[in-house]
């Protein structure tokens, strides 16, 4: 099973620092119902596995533990998966109060949501089939190719900066067989999702770089509307959870690093 290693170390972690602790539950948002969203781009931010309606992973499991301190109630009792624009859609409608899964920070999207603070900083990588392009080395080998890129996103920034020309997709893990198939020479992404996908399904020999870039553009937090009577609690419950240890452990348990302290 995909991380189970890792899972298993980081699980016994969790436990360890939840059992050794008094609870922290502090309850300011009993009785409230949260519509809660995450991006399902992959591990170790937000996947899909076995049950398609209830999304695994790091994001997953803070919002989980903010509704153990919080008390809040899910709506219909689960996480929603969804793509980012869509679940961003819902936000500015009045119809989501938190998103997550891989949501960078960035200023121009401050200037719209309330966000949390930072738990994971991490950059960008190239994902390449060396089969159909081994003479890429570096991010600057992909001047002139057609690289796939997220509209809007940090990802197309970059292909801009570096010479090559975005194709863009709304799916990654689509996007990625396609890089498998050669119908796109390469992928500009999260590197923390890439590397998961590359170890877990080496069948279809993709490589990520050793090089990672954009790391400005790479811190992840949660997002909220702008206006969120609940985005000072939640912030201050993150805020909590990295000065405890808990985030550290959730970081541990998933196999990345990065942790902003």
């Amino acid at each position: 099973m995909r991380l189970s290693k890792k899972l298993i170390c980081g699980c016994a972690a969790l436990l360890g620092l939840m059992f050794s602790a008094p609870s922290q539950a502090m309850g300011e948002l009993e009785n409230v119902t949260l519509t809660v969203y995450v991006n399902p781009i992959g591990a170790p931010h937000a996947y899909l596995e076995n049950d398609i309606t209830h999304p695994q992973g790091l994001d997953v499991d803070i919002i989980y533990e903010l509704q153990r301190r919080l008390l809040f109630n899910l709506r219909e009792n689960r996480i929603f998966p969804l793509d980012r624009d869509s679940a961003f859609a819902r936000m500015n409608a009045g119809e989501a109060d938190l998103v997550g899964g891989g949501i960078s920070y960035t200023m121009a999207r401050s200037k719209i949501y309330s966000f949390t603070p930072i738990y994971l900083s991490s950059g960008l990588t190239v994902v390449y089939s060396p089969r159909f392009h081994p003479e890429i080395k570096s991010s600057q080998d992909v001047k002139g190719l057609n690289v796939g890129v997220e509209k809007g996103s940090t990802s197309e920034d970059y292909a801009a900066k570096l010479g090559a020309k975005p194709t863009y997709f709304t799916n990654n893990m689509l996007a990625l067989f396609q890089v498998a198939n050669g119908e796109l020479d390469a992928l500009i992404y999260d590197r923390p999702p890439m590397d998961d996908f590359v170890l877990a399904v080496p069948a279809v020999g993709l490589k990520t770089l050793d090089e990672t870039f954009g790391e400005e553009a790479c811190q992840f937090a949660m997002a909220m509307p702008k206006d969120s009577k609940y985005a000072a609690i939640i912030s201050d419950t993150i805020e909590a959870m990295m000065i405890d240890g808990t985030m550290k452990a959730l970081l541990k348990k998933w196999g990345v690093e990065g942790f902003v302290e």
